[in-house]
């Protein structure tokens, strides 16, 4: 047997369970939100249909119609057309759809999936994301006015939740920024909620559902105040937070403060030369636990500077930026490297997850369907499936080398696997699935 041969069975392996797992979820906790009348083909079918879809690299519900037909997931055996699939993302409710999040993801602590991964501490990452679009989206869009342009249109925004400690990197949940309650009934003139009003609702969110595994938070600059610094650390959560000048007083300190460090002596912690897309880059780190109750900034335990050098392949100068952070930790919490690890890990958010969504699932080409609640549903598909693909592609079908640490299949070649995987199976997938229920 080849090596592909054993990489298609290893993708079998893992999915079959999980997604018979998803089919029994589907089944016993969501309702089919289709009318009575319009019920042609089973609900289980039609959202697995959206699953393998996802999985498979599919770019548009065209392709998810044609892949139903070969794996027989419509009625009859046949295949679910475009329109029954968009139909049905226009109904669907993400906050149930987001339980079979949590649950997928409470699986993967069970089988200890979620072990932090050289970090003692678990922390999840918190990040905005945008998508622009040509119409309200049930008013869940933004309309913005660009009169330099002379155009318009609409964005809609969410938070979105990793938890970046793990080898994974699962996402967690999101949040969309929807409009403010009760101002407005035109759904073009609707104010909108922010990511600051809507990062205190989302972080309860996180802690209802997962518990002590959401106890630590890494947030952008623009993500968290004096006031959240304070609450969290009453509440005994930690914080590690960017700094930069939309705190003017408190950057401006910082920044003095760890210019003195950074001159009188050597890195706290420091990164070896590594590889990036514009040659090499090394990161090296000083902090300070001098700020504490400075100017009323109460819990401010630690202040951390990361100077980043990049060396570019052609024969100029190198570049150097830094970066500032703040965390109420005290400093016996995490070693300087562990610091140094964590801000790395915050960008995982980005990388993994961002990136993932934008070019692998096709969200910057355009989304499947954006009627209705779809933007929102397919989000928490899009994560169910990102989280499926993850731990398949960095554990068991990762690229193995004889003197080096294994690496990530590639996105591309994970789903071309997993297509192969799900033509063999072919018109037999839903009695593998739900082999007590007819198909």
């Amino acid at each position: 047997m080849n090596t592909l041969e054993q990489n298609e069975l290893r993708v079998e392996k893992y999915l079959a369970p999980r997604m018979g797992r998803l089919c029994h979820l589907i089944n016993k906790l969501l309702v089919d939100p289709r009318d009575a009348r319009g019920k042609r083909h089973a609900f289980d079918g039609l959202l697995l249909a959206l699953l393998a879809g996802l999985l498979a690299g599919k770019k548009g519900l065209r392709d998810v119609e044609r892949l139903s037909e070969r794996l027989a997931l419509g009625r009859n055996g046949g295949r679910v057309s475009d329109n029954a699939l968009g139909n049905l993302l226009e109904r669907l409710d993400d906050r149930a759809l987001a339980q079979l999040l949590v649950i997928m993801v409470k699986d993967m602590k069970r089988r200890g999936q979620l072990r932090s991964d050289g970090l003692r501490r678990d922390w999840i990452a918190i990040d905005g994301k945008y998508e622009s679009l040509n119409h309200h989206a049930n008013g869940w869009a933004q309309k913005i006015e660009n009169r330099e342009a002379g155009s318009i249109y609409w964005r809609l925004g969410a938070l979105r939740a990793v938890l970046i400690s793990a080898a994974g990197r699962p996402a967690l949940g999101q949040r969309v920024m929807g409009p403010v309650a009760g101002e407005q009934s035109d759904p073009d003139k609707l104010k909108h909620t922010g990511e600051m009003s809507n990062i205190r609702p989302f972080i309860v969110w996180l802690r209802e559902q997962y518990g002590d595994l959401a106890t630590n938070f890494t947030l952008d600059a623009g993500l968290w105040s004096r006031e959240l610094f304070a609450e969290m650390d009453n509440a005994g959560l930690g914080i590690f937070g960017g700094l930069k000048k939309n705190k003017p007083e408190l950057h401006a300190e910082v920044e003095r403060v760890l210019r003195i460090e950074r001159g009188r002596r050597a890195a706290d912690a420091e990164s070896d030369w590594e590889p990036c897309k514009d040659g090499q880059v090394r990161r090296r780190l000083w902090r300070s636990y001098s700020l504490d109750g400075w100017n009323g900034w109460t819990h401010l335990r630690q202040v951390v500077v990361v100077e980043q050098t990049t060396r570019p392949r052609e024969c100029v100068e190198d570049t150097v930026e830094l970066r500032y952070f703040a965390t109420n930790l005290p400093h016996a919490t995490m070693s300087a490297s562990e610091v140094l690890a964590l801000v790395r890990r915050h960008w995982a958010i980005e990388n993994d997850c961002n990136w993932t969504f934008d070019v692998v699932m096709g969200e910057d080409a355009g989304t499947w369907c954006t009627k209705g609640n779809a933007m929102l549903a397919l989000g928490v598909l899009k994560m169910i499936a990102y989280n499926l693909m993850q731990w398949l592609r960095k554990r068991h079908v990762a690229v193995r080398h004889a003197c080096t640490p294994d690496t990530p299949r590639a996105w591309r070649e994970l789903q071309e696997m997993i297509f192969a995987n799900w033509v063999r199976i072919g018109r037999t997938l839903l009695q593998r699935l739900r082999p007590s229920i007819s198909s």
